[in-house]
């Protein structure tokens, strides 16, 4: 069973919140503080108040349950369903503006997203082998995105080395804003972030990036 967003939102007074979206929500709150290597399948139970053998009936084992707070932190920095492929009949530029706005979402709420922010964090620390596993399965949404568009707008004769930086490039453009709003509003920067703003720095990120990369200019016209 795929999760989604919903998982994490809070659940409706109508309905408690089931073992498994309980298990969700503590196991990422406890890799967010402690890493991978640094939670517990125990100490995420107890936070969920259920026991080990809960984990194991719906995420097989701590790894599997990890798999899924990845693939549901992933999506907290895409669209809405977005999982672009090779038919998608936007163009490169308007898949890269619409994937930078959505990877700035985060300006403007901060409860669950900065927990998914320090998951990734401790990944950029130590990358685990689950992480490692999530990247190349291909279930990154951002990455899909930012993959498609560097093929998309590089010469036909680009090289793997050269889809792989550009789609680095790509996928990257947004996070600084996100991991530094609280720095980023004040001296020097004294940026303001509302929807707007959003938008503003969707179309000059998104105009940035497609100027650094070899060839765009010319295939973009």
């Amino acid at each position: 069973m795929e999760s989604t967003l919903h998982d994490l939102a809070p659940a409706s007074v109508r309905r408690p919140p089931t073992t498994r979206e309980r298990l969700l929500r503590a196991a990422l709150t406890v890799f967010a503080e402690h890493g991978y290597a640094g939670a517990s399948v125990r100490r995420i139970c107890q936070r969920a108040r259920t026991n080990p053998a809960a984990v194991k009936h719906y995420f097989g084992n701590k790894e599997g349950l990890y798999h899924e707070v990845l693939g549901l932190a992933a999506a907290a920095f895409a669209g809405e369903g977005d999982a672009p492929m090779a038919d998608d009949d936007r163009s490169p530029e308007a898949m890269l503006r619409d994937m930078i706005r959505h990877q700035l979402r985060p300006v403007l709420r901060r409860n669950t997203i900065g927990r998914c922010l320090r998951v990734f964090a401790w990944e950029d620390l130590a990358p685990s082998r689950p992480y490692k596993q999530f990247l190349a399965s291909g279930r990154s949404p951002v990455l899909a995105t930012a993959a498609t568009i560097a093929r998309r707008v590089l010469p036909p004769e680009a090289s793997q080395e050269e889809i792989a930086v550009a789609t680095v490039w790509l996928m990257n453009q947004a996070m600084p804003f996100v991991r530094s709003r609280e720095a980023l509003g004040g001296a020097p920067f004294g940026l303001r972030f509302d929807a707007a703003a959003v938008d503003r720095i969707a179309e000059r990120l998104t105009r940035l990036a497609l100027a650094g990369l070899p060839g765009a200019a010319r295939r973009l016209d």
